[in-house]
This record gives C-alpha cells, structure tokens and sequence, in this order.
C-alpha cells in the first residue's frame, strides 16, 4: 500500500515540474510515508525522519502515513520543522505543497519506477476491530477507486509494458465500487477481458472474502490470474484467535485452503502470522505450530507481537521478550522448512515466471505461485517465460525456459 501510494505522490510531484533526488540528502522536500504496524517500524521511522533532518537540515521534511496520523508528536519531537499530512490528506500532498488543483485519483500511477511489476491501490480502509491492529484506526474510512478508473489503469499499465499487475488494498475483499455498486469479482471480469500478455496478482486477501463468485471468475482467468493467495491467518489456535478477534476459527481457514487448492492444483498459498500474542500459552502456540503443518502452507511471514497504544491487545501483560524471540524463531525454522517443501514439490514441472532482474549471469524470476526462480540469463525484465523446474534449494527454485 504504501509503495503504490508514494510511487503515485513521485508521479504528481514530477507531472508538477519537480525531478526525484537520488538521495535524501540532495533532495529540497523529503516525503516520508510512515508506517506503524509495529513497534519496529515505529522506531525505524523516526530514525529515518532524525537522519534526514539532521543531514539536510535546509530540506523541508513533509510526513504522511500511519504514523503521522497517530502519533504526530513522536514526529515532531525528531523533526521540529516538519510539515505533517494525515492519511486523508496524503493523496493531495503535492498540490497543498505546490498550490495546484488536486487529482481526486485515488492514487493512481501511469508506470513503477525501477520495478519489473506494478502495483495499484483500488481500496483503503478497515472496519475489522482485531484486538492488536491499529490499521482500523489510522485508515477507518472505506473507500474504493471507481471501477472505470481502476480497468484504465491496468490497461495503461499493460500496454505501457508492465505483464504483472499486483493489486492492492487495505481489505481488497471488500472492494466495492460506489458509484456502480461492482464488487471485487465484477472488477477482474473487467481487467481479465482487457487484451495483452499480462497477469493479475492479489497482494493480500481475507479467506473470508473469497466468495464463491469471485473464485470462479478468477478460476475462469486461467493464467491471467496468479495461483497465489496470501490469507492473514495470525494465529493458530482458536482461543487466541478469539482473543485476538479474528472473524474465523481454525476449521474455517483450513477449509477455505482446501477449496483452494481443489480450485486451483499447486496454488501457493502464504500466510502472515504473528508469535507471542499475550494470551498465548505453550499449548496454544504448540497447537498452532502443528496447524500450520497439517494445512501445508507454502509459506509464512512472521511478526513478533508489538503491543499498539490504543488497541484492547495494548492493556494485557505481555509474555516474557524470551518466549516471544522463541516462538519467532520457530515459526520463522517453520517457514524455511514450507517454503523448501513447496519448491521442491515443484519439481520437474513447469510454470510462467516474470522476470524481475539480472545479476551475475542469471535471472531472477518470480513463478506466479511465489515461488522465486534462478534462471540461466540475462533475460528481459519484466518479460513473462515459460521455465521447467530442474532443481530446488533453500525454497528457491532452478529453472531453464521450457
């Protein structure tokens, strides 16, 4: 989300008359586009916006995103002369600072600079009241970009060379588009009628949000559309689950899995869970890691749990910073071992990969299960290749064109 949005405020600065500075430290406006899903992502902000400020102190320092929203002092207390923005104020950023008309175009981009992949933004916004999340309070209002606009960028985009799509949003699931009512699934039966050799990928999902009519039409998309999924799962054990307030169980989710994978054979499906949630004993997290191994996901991205000031999860006693760094470490062993697993399951077999770049005589490319692919090379990039797997290391896959 982040990227896309200030790849869109690069775009609007640049359409302004302004160039992009190769460093922060050249730059006469630095935009920082903070986030605050973490204590760590809190921390390297404020580092971030400390540095700049004290290396280019003739710089005017403009900071926007989550943590500008929520915690505006924290900001001004490393950078006295900063100008902050809300996330309702982001988008218009360029024209408050420039005195122009704002664009009212939900962030929409015409290209991604130094990406082999692009990335749209087509809703923002959760209403979900998980017990640990902040998302909910710093982006509350739900929003989708008309379905006319989100087509025309993806067609933009496609013919301006770009063969992966990635499409984005806070709960891309509920996508709704206010001015013809076009749910999510509406909107890929219009990109997946779009001609050109290109593919659409899902940045992140809710498993709940897979309805029947949206898994058939993109069932119906064949390679137009990535056998890739990654469903927050967060916790593995249905009492922290509930604690947490997730709107599933562990019978649900894995459920939803294996109708996906009866839907879509080899899919990659991927996951984001979070270790040492403060009620979460030793059964629990045992009973999780058991869980993630029965349901085979094909990986995972970890979080150490970070208490957020303003959420219920914020008011329980945290469990030791050993027992968290514990169970860390061994969900992060436990994806090693998934993701080796799924990429030596590929073996011998073929897939479309997008190249993303060259480096040392090889390719590196991305399968569309996830899967990351090492190529004899060079190769296009952003060119999208038919490869065979002929190895697998480390849940990297060795592949030659097929």
């Amino acid at each position: 989300m982040n990227q896309v949005e200030s790849e869109s405020l690069r775009e609007k600065f640049a359409a302004l008359g302004h160039k992009t500075a190769d460093e922060p430290e050249l730059a006469d406006l630095v935009v920082v586009n903070t986030c605050s899903v973490t204590a760590k992502a809190d921390r390297d902000c404020i580092a971030f916006i400390r540095k700049t400020a004290a290396a280019n102190p003739k710089a005017a320092i403009a900071v926007t995103g989550c943590l500008a929203t929520l915690e505006p002092g924290k900001i001004l207390a490393a950078a006295p002369h900063a100008t902050l923005f809300s996330n309702k104020d982001k988008e218009n950023i360029p024209s408050q600072l420039c005195g122009s008309a704002p664009s009212g175009d939900f962030f929409s981009v015409t290209k991604f600079h130094g990406k082999a992949r692009a990335f749209i933004k087509v809703q923002d916004g959760c209403n979900l009241k998980c017990a640990y999340c902040l998302v909910n309070l710093a982006r509350s209002e739900l929003k989708s970009k008309p379905l006319e606009t989100a087509v025309a960028e993806v067609k933009h985009l496609v013919e301006s060379g770009f063969s992966e799509i990635v499409l984005c949003g806070t709960r891309l699931g509920i996508y709704n588009c206010k001015k013809t009512g076009a749910t999510l699934a509406d909107l890929m039966e219009k990109i997946f009628a779009l001609d050109g050799n290109f593919r659409v990928r899902f940045s992140s999902i809710e498993s709940g949000e897979l309805t029947p009519t949206l898994l058939k039409v993109l069932k119906a998309a064949g390679p137009k559309f990535c056998d890739y999924f990654h469903l927050p799962l967060q916790a593995g054990a249905d009492p922290v689950l509930k604690a947490m307030g997730r709107p599933y169980d562990t019978e649900t989710y894995k459920a939803k899995v294996e109708q996906l994978r009866a839907q879509f054979p080899g899919v990659g499906i991927y996951a984001d869970i979070i270790a040492g949630y403060p009620t979460e004993t030793d059964e629990d997290f045992a009973a999780a890691l058991k869980f993630v191994r029965e349901i085979a996901l094909s990986g995972l991205h970890v979080f150490s749990f970070s208490a957020r000031p303003g959420t219920r999860a914020a008011a329980l006693k945290a469990l030791s910073p050993k027992i968290v760094s514990a169970r860390s470490a061994a969900l992060r062993a436990l994806d090693g071992e998934l993701r080796a697993a799924y990429a030596a399951s590929m073996l011998g077999g073929e897939t479309i990969a997008l190249v993303l770049k060259n480096k040392e005589g090889r390719a590196l490319a991305l399968a569309s299960n996830f899967v990351n692919l090492e190529l004899t090379g060079p190769h296009k990039s952003g060119a999208l290749l038919r490869c065979r797997i002929t190895a697998a290391r480390d849940g990297v896959c060795l592949a030659e064109t097929a």
